[in-house]
């Protein structure tokens, strides 16, 4: 299990809704590439580190795409998710 969070103590605490959509989009990856949570994180930060965005707004946006809730004036890190991984879904 602590495998599993072991990238708990590399974002803040108290961070509320982004910490949760974190979470939630590690969760995506995990689902859609069949990878590990750590993987899936990695992934993440690598992306974000990239695209130039945050890790919490490429997962927010990740999370956005997943669920069919895409900004209609898509931000940096919308356009980032869409291009790390739009094929996917």
């Amino acid at each position: 299990m602590a495998a599993l969070h072991s990238h708990t103590l590399t974002h803040p605490r108290g961070t509320g809704s982004r910490t949760r959509a974190l979470d939630t989009a590690e969760g995506v990856l995990i689902g859609i590439r069949r990878i590990p949570a750590a993987d899936a994180f990695d992934e993440l930060v690598s992306a974000a580190r990239r695209h130039g965005v945050s890790v919490f707004a490429l997962a927010e946006a990740l999370v956005a795409l997943a669920s069919g809730n895409e900004a209609p004036e898509p931000t940096a890190a919308d356009r980032a998710a869409r291009t790390e991984w739009g094929a996917l879904f």
